[in-house]
């Protein structure tokens, strides 16, 4: 037999209040007392109490003075009748407002909220490796010393980043993805997926127990399904995860899936550029689908006061037809207490906005707080890729972590294309593929008066270069006109249209000069020419050779010299013909002294 809100003990509501464990009940004059628990949001509760009038100001004021409403203290609150009082609130002191008419009795007013709220407070920036998102919020929840019960995921992320973000933000974005939803259980904070079948056997009945109603039968949130892609880099193909149909508690004679028929809408994808594995991909997916059908039915209903009904669990509504008859799970529940009165409100449904598009309107469409803008970092490691996709390790401070990055170049193509690596040390500027932390891009490198360049920018940005670690350089003088390659240790080749002449030179003061005046071979010692074939050289006008310290000498199987007009041999000292058989001596006439 279920419960319903008609209690036969409702003579007189009755409530505890206690601060640190005392109980100020009977100390102070409570004007209302309203206490307002949400999913995804910290419980809150506020207490008015009426000052007493006094015969001096500081007599008026005098409880609001006390030690024990001061932030900081703990409050429990307990509603019921008859003193037979549940817990319905269990919180921290956190502010203290004052409110003043003449003529009325002053009313203080006691803030609380739920020890959560400390998640609140100041931007975190942390990293996790190899971890599933509940142990992430495991994690981050325990750092508070809150008590949590966080239900188990499956998918394990290789890196995952929080930054910039508080420890609130981020639980929530990440319940979110993960189709979880959020709440606070009197100082403990619960991350679970909505409830399809824990059942408070409470019934709330129109005819009995009602005193307001307000639903709505929503098919414009409705999706026929979900898909999630992810661009996979190195197949150069979408990754695919699709949503299944989720088991939810209906409400009514219409389900969620028969809604989205209404608006004819197909399939509905979500894509992305992050590479997302499939895995996640199919949480994301599901999440979506598991809110959207959860928004088909929302609504609140009013009733005396009761402290059954919890957040994500199930109440059951009766006498509201077959559109609104059934099981509903509790989103919402506000308590109220004033002039001795207490009604309940208990919501139901969930909003089909996340809460990442009212909160953080930056957040990437992975559900991850986004990181927004340029970032530095400091190249860590070029090789040995953990993911062989050609990365570069980088250390980025603003994420106090190191990620692998895709490097950015001008040309990349299979087996082609730059290669040029930072060196490590280096630093570097860096984007985020759909602003997701975890997928970095180096979009180039960074000059400093720490790392300053190898030249000194002129007004007229005359030099173009490439230096290397190794002082290896290729140098464009656009002034100029002068293209120069150069090795360390002096090895150069000039190309200049200001001298028009091209120059190769060497360490061993060996040159090639081509200029107007033709080709200039030096040496500081030999010059060489060899051919495996035969060495022609030719000339339009006259071929001269001279050895000016040394003799010149012609050797081969036949050495013969041909005068189209005359040859002449001549000794400044002596001349010689000879051979080892027969000499022959020629001519029309033969002359000899």
């Amino acid at each position: 037999m279920p419960t319903t809100p008609i209690n036969p003990e409702m003579d007189y509501v009755s409530f505890d209040l206690l601060i640190d464990g005392k109980d100020i009940s009977d100390a102070v004059d409570v004007l209302s007392v309203e206490v307002e628990r949400e999913i995804n949001k910290v419980s809150r509760a506020v207490i008015a109490i009426l000052l007493p009038r006094g015969d001096s100001n500081d007599k008026d004021f005098a409880i609001s003075e006390q030690d024990n409403l001061a932030p900081g203290g703990e409050l429990e609150i307990k509603l019921g009748y008859e003193s037979k009082n549940k817990t319905v609130f269990k919180g921290l002191i956190l502010r203290q407002r004052l409110k003043a008419r003449g003529g009325r009795r002053t009313v203080l007013e006691v803030v609380c909220q739920d020890k959560a709220v400390k998640l609140t407070l100041g931007q975190k920036i942390r990293n996790f490796a190899d971890k599933k998102d509940s142990d992430i919020l495991s994690a981050v929840i325990g750092e508070t010393g809150l008590e949590k019960e966080v239900e188990a995921t499956t998918y394990q992320h290789k890196l995952f980043v929080q930054p910039q973000l508080n420890d609130w933000d981020f639980i929530l974005t990440r319940a979110e993805a993960n189709g979880m939803i959020v709440y606070t259980n009197d100082g403990k904070l619960m991350v679970k997926k909505p409830t399809s079948s824990d059942d408070l056997s409470f019934e709330v009945d129109y005819d009995t127990s009602v005193l307001e109603f307000d639903g709505e039968l929503d098919a414009s949130q409705q999706l026929p399904a979900t898909s999630a892609k992810g661009w996979d880099f190195a197949s150069g193909d979408f990754v695919e995860g699709k949503s299944a149909e989720p088991t939810v508690s209906t409400i009514g004679n219409i389900t969620g899936k028969k809604l989205s028929e209404t608006m004819g809408s197909a399939d509905v994808v979500y894509q992305m550029s992050t590479p997302l594995e499939s895995g996640e991909l199919k949480g994301l997916a599901d999440g979506v689908l598991l809110r959207s059908r959860l928004a088909s039915v929302r609504g609140r209903v009013v009733f005396f006061g009761n402290a059954t009904p919890e957040l994500n669990k199930l109440i059951t509504l009766k006498g509201f037809g077959a559109r609104f008859n059934g099981k509903v799970i509790v989103s919402r529940v506000r308590h109220v207490v004033r002039e001795g009165l207490w009604r309940t409100e208990v919501g139901f449904g969930i909003d089909p906005e996340w809460y990442f598009q009212r909160s953080t309107p930056h957040t990437a469409k992975t559900l991850l707080p986004a990181i927004q803008g340029l970032q530095n970092a400091t190249v860590e490691k070029i090789d040995a890729d953990e993911g062989s996709e050609h990365r570069i390790k980088v250390k980025v401070p603003v994420l106090d972590c190191s990620i692998w990055a895709r490097l950015g170049t001008f040309y990349a193509t299979n087996g082609q294309g730059t290669f040029f690596m930072p060196e490590v040390g280096d630093e570097v500027i860096v984007g985020f593929i759909n602003d997701d932390p975890r997928f970095a891009v180096i979009l180039g490198s960074l000059y400093s008066s720490k790392n300053a360049p190898a030249y000194t920018a002129d007004a007229d940005n005359s030099i173009k270069a490439f230096t290397t670690k190794a002082q290896l350089k290729i140098e464009l003088n656009d002034k100029d006109k002068i293209l120069t390659i150069e090795t360390p240790a002096g090895n150069k080749c000039t190309y200049s249209d200001k001298d028009s002449s091209i120059v190769i030179a060497d360490q061993n003061s060996n040159t090639i000069t081509m200029d107007s005046n033709g080709i200039t071979l030096k040496s500081g010692k030999d010059i060489t020419l060899q051919a495996t074939g035969n060495v022609n050289v030719k000339a339009n006008q006259a071929i001269s050779a001279q050895a000016s310290g040394g003799d010149v000498a012609l050797k081969g199987l036949n050495v013969t010299a041909n005068g189209n007009v005359g040859v002449t041999l001549k000794g400044g000292a002596t001349a010689e013909l000879s051979a080892g058989g027969n000499t022959t001596v020629k001519g029309a006439m033969v002359m000899i002294n």
